[in-house]
């Protein structure tokens, strides 16, 4: 096990037991994935697409889009600055495995469909929900189902309180009105599991597929 994979496991920990993350814990966690992308992320991508990438003759950025739980994606654009999501084109990573051989061979697909899956939510009187990202979705859900009503729910989420009025320094979470947050650090999969759970507690009737 590596230094990070002891630190994420001692920060789940706290998480569980409550307990605050200090400033020190949350530098070490940060440099840490930092040392990891400098010393062996970025050696491997330029030894993989420097021969390649070379053919081109004009300048583009690339930027790796990585969600954990999501499938990896490369953002292209020939800005130099991205200030919208607007300006780039979205190419996902796909991973097939050839089970004779037992090697995995990673493609870039030519498609600009979002790199991962996303959330339909149909309500009883045949409304949908289907938002671009599947987190979007998962919010739209909980404001439709009433703050204040999941909250009471109780749910958990990597630890720590699924909706909260206090935000966290380590998880990803996003605002919601009244002052609450939402965690949504996960997997489009959990994220179903949770409008699912919200639908059956609060007997709300909703259909959830994975798209």
């Amino acid at each position: 096990m590596t230094k990070l994979e002891t630190l994420y496991q001692s920060i789940e920990g706290l998480k569980k037991l409550g307990l605050p993350l200090n400033e020190e814990t949350l530098k070490a966690v940060d440099n840490l994935e930092e040392d990891l992308i400098k010393n062996e992320v970025i050696p491997r991508l330029s030894d993989s697409i420097e021969p390649i990438i070379t053919q081109i003759q004009r300048p583009i950025v690339l930027v790796v889009d990585y969600v954990p739980g999501e499938n990896l994606s490369v953002r292209l654009t020939r800005k130099r600055i991205i200030i919208e999501e607007t300006d780039t084109k979205q190419y996902s990573i796909v991973t097939k495995e050839n089970k004779q051989t037992r090697k995995t061979d990673k493609t870039i697909t030519s498609s600009t469909k979002a790199a991962w899956t996303g959330l339909k939510v149909t309500l009883p009187n045949g409304k949908i929900i289907n938002n671009r990202f599947a987190y979007e979705t998962l919010i739209q859900v909980v404001e439709l189902a009433g703050v204040t009503k999941v909250e009471a729910l109780k749910m958990k989420q990597v630890g720590i309180d699924f909706i909260s009025r206090t935000k966290d320094d380590f998880y990803n979470q996003h605002e919601i009105p009244g002052g609450y947050y939402i965690v949504t650090h996960s997997s489009t999969l959990k994220k179903k599991q949770q409008i699912e759970e919200i639908s059956k507690k609060l007997r709300l009737g909703l259909t959830v597929e994975i798209i």
